[in-house]
């Protein structure tokens, strides 16, 4: 019970903890350290719960329904420990985790001058309330008996728990769940700042405190969203890198609504515009997490994703259900409640192509691209249909070559007063250096003509950043954040285009010795090698290993297939070779053994039909049953032994042949049979089959065979694989890569700024700033 008393501990202190900050709001300062107190009695009880856990995880404490599920003593340690967060309720606990530490650096970080403490205290400790409640309700600390009551005894604790999925048994599942749930719990923290700022009536300073939290929310649920897709692409042999799956999408949404929300606040603390813009950003990031949550885990997707977690119980379902709702009417409220006290100040302008304009223009575009997917993901919640890939890709790329546009010219617009002839002088270069480029990759196959385009204006953006971030480094300054991440999406397009667009792809069914050839390459299955992989100790894997030729270079690839008996599945993983501009992707799809009866030795016999075989000619009699009944019990046990009854003549004999098979567990075992007078041909008996009258009645297949005539090519197996060319996608991983970079530089600088330097303007300082009377004035 010491895991469950500590998630009720923790949640009724953070009832204390809300009350305490929100009379603080009201005027009562000697609250604050109430709520103080017990937030961090709160985060006590979660963090010493999640100790817990991982406790009974690391020691086998297989008495827990949780850890029997999930975990098993043969796991690696990295594996062992990543079954905390591998089911439901661990996940739920994961969230709850990191909300509390980060609760801790942001009330440190509130606490520190006029930050609205109280206010945004308040909100964010209102959702670890809410996280804490689900806990009561999917709690990882209930026995096998509580769990099970009508199977196990009181106290009984297995030898042995069930064992991690084995398509979670990799590297991957170790980092990515913690990097994506970082992000989720991140993103509170923009939220409740802006509750704040709609509590306190105050819109300004909010903008400068929260943009190195939306910074590091943007760059960590980013970086979790592109791990999930390279592991998809090199381990889980899915063929690509993103499949556009509801549950995929739902982690996606509210990272696109993020970095909307990171470019209208950089816009609001330069001209105090955008107010609404970004209170309502922020708090749509954090709503849109939150139906993510329930999505993923309220089993609604089950049907149609390959990640939703199955249906939690009613009880979860209402709770994850009111946590949306609950969050959604108090901001909506709130809105509502400030709406006449939100007047945007604007610095006078009287140019329409200004930075703040296309800022905005930005981020409408990756609002309308949030839009578009998430219509896709919720569209399998109120119809049976699944939205097919093509729908997001057509609908997404207009958007994207709007939002390369907008990423590139927006670098050469000045805030108040562009000067046209400057910014024409500064498109020369990046603009020659795209076109070039652009002509290289026509002539190397780029063809389709919106996909040219999509390419040129990747290609302006990269420059133009690349150009901007080059003379910044070459000056000693450091503020290249934003320029980095620019590039890193130019890239990431640009990979795209060439992995996705122009990726081929072929079925290569590879007889054991023989060679066939696809993209100029000959490919040759050499056979298989069993192993036994250190992560998956319980199932035998084996190695198909496929030799690659191309002008006189040779390699060894090795996809891996086996059956897994946890899933009671084959399991599949790809290989693939890495290139400087392509990989070469090997995806296994089914291994075809070889069969001992060829196919033009099998015949399907109905009951009083005569057949031609060769030179016999075969009627088909009766089954016979023996003593067994017709489909009684025997038969559906699966071990019985059945016989057909043959009578044949092979032109010069008649002879009566009652063959058989000896089924076990369903699978056949024939026993061969000859005729007496005649040994050329060998009879088996393979199965029954039990058709309607329509089709055809039941009948008998058999195989009637001459030995002698057998090839010895079919004792050889068969490996069926996909074979692809992906171009460019080092390319897009490098955009990744790239992208992290700029947010991490970013998080840097802003931090910084925050730290050493005075906060951001408000309206009246706009305003005061903004008038040309102003200017040059000491301050």
């Amino acid at each position: 019970m010491v895991g469950k008393l500590l998630i009720y501990v923790a949640f009724v202190a953070s009832l204390i903890s809300i009350i305490g900050f929100f009379l603080a709001h009201m005027g009562k300062e000697n609250f604050l350290k109430i709520g103080r107190l017990f937030f961090h009695i709160t985060v006590i009880g979660v963090l010493t719960a999640a100790l817990y856990l991982m406790y009974n995880v690391l020691t086998h404490q297989f008495q827990f329904s949780y850890v029997w599920e999930q975990s098993s003593t043969d796991l690696q340690l990295p594996l062992l420990v990543s079954t905390f967060w591998a089911g439901q309720e661990g996940s739920f606990m994961l969230w709850g985790l990191f909300t509390a530490i980060i609760g801790i650096f942001l009330m440190n970080y509130v606490s520190k001058g006029e930050r609205m403490e109280a206010q945004v205290m308040a909100m964010f400790t209102l959702v670890l309330s809410f996280i804490t409640l689900i806990l009561i309700l999917k709690s990882p600390f209930h026995y096998l008996w509580e769990t099970f009551p009508k199977d196990v005894e009181f106290g009984y604790q297995p030898v042995e728990g069930r064992g991690l999925n084995p398509l979670l048994q990799n590297f991957w599942m170790a980092i990515h769940p913690p990097t994506l749930f970082l992000g989720f719990a991140s993103l509170t923290v923009p939220f409740a700042f802006a509750m704040g700022a709609l509590l306190k009536n105050d819109f300004d300073s909010w903008a400068s405190f929260s943009v190195p939290w939306i910074l590091f929310s943007g760059g960590i649920l980013g970086l979790g969203i592109m791990m999930g897709g390279y592991w998809a692409y090199s381990i889980l042999g899915w063929g690509g890198y993103w499949a556009w799956d509801p549950v995929e999408n739902s982690s996606l949404i509210p990272w696109i609504i993020n970095v909307a929300s990171l470019h209208t606040i950089i816009a609001q603390r330069k001209t105090g515009g955008y107010k609404k813009t970004n209170l309502l950003l922020s708090i749509l990031a954090f709503l849109l997490v939150l139906y993510s949550t329930f999505l993923t885990r309220s089993g609604i997707l089950g049907d149609s994703s390959v990640h939703s977690f199955t249906d939690p119980g009613a009880e979860v379902y209402a709770a994850l259900l009111a946590f949306i709702i609950t969050f959604s009417v108090i901001s909506i409220g709130m809105i509502l409640f400030r709406f006449k006290n939100l007047k945007d100040i604007r610095t006078e302008s009287s140019q329409l192509m200004t930075k703040e304009s296309l800022l905005f223009i930005g981020a409408l575009l990756l609002c309308a691209s949030a839009l578009v997917i998430f219509v896709g993901t919720s569209l399998p919640i109120f119809s049976k249909a699944k939205v097919d890939m093509t729908f997001y890709n057509n609908m997404n790329l207009p958007i994207a070559i709007g939002l390369m546009l907008t990423m590139g010219l927006s670098l050469y617009i000045d805030w108040k007063q562009t000067d046209y002839k400057k910014f024409v002088n500064n498109l020369i270069l990046p603009g020659i250096l795209s076109f070039v480029t652009l002509i290289v990759l026509i002539i190397i196959g780029l063809q389709n003509p919106i996909y040219i385009l999509f390419a040129f204006v990747s290609l302006i953006a990269f420059f133009i950043n690349a150009r901007i971030a080059v003379r910044i480094l070459k000056s000693g300054k450091m503020n290249v954040g934003g320029m980095f991440a620019h590039i890193g999406i130019a890239l990431f397009f640009l990979g795209v285009i060439g992995s996705a667009k122009y990726s081929q792809e072929v079925n290569l069914s590879l007889q054991e010795g023989k060679t066939q050839e696809a993209f100029g390459y000959k490919f040759t299955y050499v056979g298989a090698n069993p192993f036994m992989d250190a992560n998956n100790k319980r199932d035998t894997m084996y190695a198909f290993n496929i030799n690659v030729e191309q002008d006189n270079k040779e390699m060894i690839m090795r996809p891996v297939m086996f059956f897994s008996k946890f899933s009671n599945g084959v399991m599949k993983s790809p290989d693939i070779a890495y290139f400087s501009y392509k990989d070469l992707y090997l995806s296994p799809m089914s291994l075809e053994e070889p069969s001992p009866y060829p196919s033009e030795s099998l015949y399907s016999l109905k009951k009083g039909s005569k057949t031609k075989a060769n030179e016999l000619e075969v009627e088909f009699i009766d089954f016979d049953f023996g003593t067994m009944q017709k489909g009684g019990k025997e038969m559906a046990s699966g071990n019985y032994t059945l016989g057909a009854i043959l009578k044949v003549n092979d032109g010069v004999n008649t002879e009566t042949l009652n063959l058989k098979t000896k089924f076990t567990e369903g699978t056949p075992s024939p026993t061969p049979f000859t005729m007496q007078n005649n040994k050329k041909y060998v009879f088996y008996f393979l199965n029954m089959s039990v058709k309607g009258e329509e089709a055809g009645g039941t009948t008998a297949s058999v195989s009637i065979m001459d030995p002698s005539t057998v090839s010895s090519g079919s004792e050889k197996e068969t490996l069926v694989v996909a074979a692809s060319i992906k171009p460019f996608i080092s390319v897009l991983w490098t955009g990744v890569l790239i992208l992290f970079v700029g947010f991490i530089l970013s998080i840097v600088r802003r931090r910084k700024e925050i730290l050493f330097k005075q906060p951001a303007k408000n309206a009246e300082e706009v305003k005061k700033d903004s008038n040309p009377k102003n200017k040059g004035k000491k301050k």
